[in-house]
């Protein structure tokens, strides 16, 4: 949250750390921004966020941030004295910003192509930015001090709620996520009918090496992008082509324009 408009504020607003799955709080990593949202400020969250939930280097840790394709470039030389021996630090970025991006941005920083990400939109601290705007205009004209303290009673609020409706939740969630599994399964069958079994395969494994790759290169998953493999197959730039090049083309257009519709961009002022 940031008011960069106003030179009367001695904070122009907070970055948070909270778990993308539960949306709790991470203790003690809400860091104030001074001169707008500088990485250090992000940084300092961060390096407080792996120390008090106690992130085991052997799990890894995965930041999704808006604007993470920036953010995650110099973070070794930043930060990386800093950080737990062995932790493998992924990124992405949330669902309703990477969309705001250039198109290359989908396809490597997406949670959806990331193994193990599972179904998260990580977008989780807009809405408990929401929540904590009904309490600004108070905090706006209240000391650093009382500031300090309306924050942290609210956020811990926020954490016991989430922690009492954790169970009710994660079981109405789980039985969700089976339905919706055994109806993805049944598409996806559908969808492979009539195609050749040595493309699938073909397909499968150029995926699953672009996923073992894109720690070191994250430019290996744009093989996703139907536009690109054709052009690169020399397809879709005028040449005859019986399977219709300029048709995967129009198929991506088609999609690329469907995601800028449903473009949602949250923004949160305190």
């Amino acid at each position: 949250m940031a008011m960069l408009l106003s030179k009367a504020c001695d904070l122009t607003g907070v970055v948070a750390i909270a778990c993308a799955r539960h949306g709790c709080f991470a203790p003690n990593s809400v860091a104030n921004l001074f001169h707008g949202e500088q990485q250090k400020n992000v940084d300092w969250a961060f390096l407080q966020a792996l120390n008090t939930t106690h992130v085991d280097p052997r799990q890894g840790a995965m930041i999704i941030y808006d604007i993470a394709c920036q953010y995650i470039v110099h973070l070794q030389d930043r930060i990386g004295h800093l950080l737990p021996e062995g932790l493998i630090i992924d990124s992405a970025i949330g669902l309703f910003h990477v969309h705001g991006h250039k198109d290359i941005c989908f396809f490597r920083y997406a949670t959806s192509f990331i193994p193990g990400a599972a179904v998260v939109a990580g977008e989780i601290l807009e809405s408990l930015w929401a929540v904590l705007n009904a309490v600004t205009p108070a905090m706006r004209t209240a000391t650093l001090a009382h500031r300090a303290e309306i924050m942290d009673d609210h956020m811990t609020d926020s954490n016991h709620k989430k922690c009492l409706g954790m169970t009710t939740a994660l079981c109405d969630r789980f039985g969700y996520a089976a339905e919706m599994a055994d109806a993805a399964d049944e598409y996806y069958r559908g969808l492979c009918n009539g195609i050749n079994e040595a493309d699938m395969e073909e397909w499968e494994t150029n995926i699953k090496l672009a996923e073992r790759l894109r720690l070191e290169d994250r430019s290996v998953m744009d093989i996703l992008g139907a536009t690109q493999v054709h052009q690169e197959n020399g397809l879709g730039q005028g040449e005859d082509d019986p399977a219709g090049g300029a048709a995967a083309e129009w198929i991506q257009l088609a999609i690329n324009i469907e995601e800028s519709q449903c473009v949602l961009l949250f923004q949160a002022t305190l």
